[in-house]
């Protein structure tokens, strides 16, 4: 009776405090950044999940089928480290979006992740939308997760106009919900100075999903939200950790020797018609973390990309290979040019 007393109390006391944004907020703008100059004409972006800096090619995760729940320091150190070092040699680059960011987590350390990578930036503004705030994640039984604060960060050479999360409002049902990330996507909009905005979005897209309707909802929320902004002129780069392969992604096509795996069910094109999917062909950009990785026996695919809307001329994109040394992602770096005088239809 007394265990189901204070069972009772624990889930009661994580209801009433859960965090779950269900509105859109205007997140604080830190940093100075530089006057937006739109005659340049060209812009680079990186999207990176770095993992926490937990998540680095000796180790595997729980939740994937592998038993490792909280890094040893050694290793988190060492990712964040190498984490931190890459940040620092794509420091040319003018947008960076960073996902699964802690800022005070167990599983972290308590380390301040945002702060560790703001200062190889020096200059740069940046934005944080929090998607992940619980006092206490009990899994697994045996080592639980703990207290967990993190989110998605884009850090952008220009300051911003305006910034915001709109959370995707997707959830999961009682009790997992209380444990979970609370997905959202995050808006930079620049003025061009002829009327129209350069928008910049950061996505972490759903991936417990057996399913597939959270990541259904998901980008039924996120395209609206994008088409409705080229419909206004604007031009609209989103790049992220989808959780999904997207449109045209070949399997074959990959040239690492890594064994390479399909996501059903790949970004419907549907969902972005006439806009392009911009991804290395070449390359996975995520493995598995079922276990620790090894080239040619770990499964690997690729679910970070870039959408942008069809006034945009992609210039290249590539995967900086790492062999997932401080992550089970690497990055991916995009070129652009913004079409002059092009208009949504």
């Amino acid at each position: 009776m007394l265990v189901i007393l204070i069972a009772g109390v624990f889930f009661l006391v994580l209801t009433v405090t859960e965090y779950n944004p269900k509105c859109v907020t205007n997140p604080e703008i830190h940093g100075q950044g530089q006057v937006f100059n739109p005659s340049a004409g060209e812009f680079t972006f990186l999207t990176w999940n770095v993992g926490y800096a937990g998540l680095g090619k000796e180790l595997d995760f729980f939740y994937d089928g592998g038993k490792m729940v909280i890094p040893e320091k050694s290793f988190f150190t060492r990712y964040l480290q190498g984490i931190k070092s890459e940040v620092h040699s794509n420091d040319t680059i003018d947008f960076l979006m960073i996902q699964e960011l802690d800022i005070k987590s167990r599983r972290a350390h308590y380390t301040d992740e945002l702060s560790e990578i703001t200062q190889e930036l020096p200059g740069f503004c940046n934005v944080f939308g929090k998607n992940y705030d619980s006092w206490f994640v009990p899994l697994p039984v045996y080592q639980p997760m703990g207290y967990v604060k993190a989110g998605i960060a884009t850090f952008s050479r220009f300051r911003p106009d305006s910034a915001k999360m709109v959370p995707f409002g997707t959830e999961y049902r009682w009790p997992n919900g209380l444990f979970l990330l609370k997905r959202c996507f995050l808006v930079m909009k620049f003025r061009l100075g002829n009327g129209k905005d350069l928008v910049v979005i950061n996505t972490h897209n759903s991936a417990y999903d057996s399913t597939g309707e959270l990541r259904k909802n998901e980008l039924h929320r996120l395209s609206s939200y994008m088409l409705r902004e080229y419909q206004k002129g604007n031009y609209i780069v989103t790049g992220g950790d989808w959780n999904s392969n997207p449109f045209g992604f070949h399997p074959g096509k990959i040239i690492s020797g890594d064994l390479v795996t399909i996501i059903d069910v790949p970004v419907d094109a549907s969902f972005f018609p006439g806009w392009k999917f911009v991804f290395d062909t070449l390359y996975p950009s995520n493995r598995y973390t079922d276990m620790p990785y090894v080239k040619g026996k770990t499964r690997t695919t690729l679910i970070d990309f870039f959408v942008v809307s069809p006034n945009i001329t992609v210039k290249g994109v590539k995967t900086i290979l790492s062999d997932f040394k401080n992550s089970d992602h690497q990055p991916v770096v995009m070129k652009i040019k913004l079409n002059s005088g092009e208009r949504a239809k």
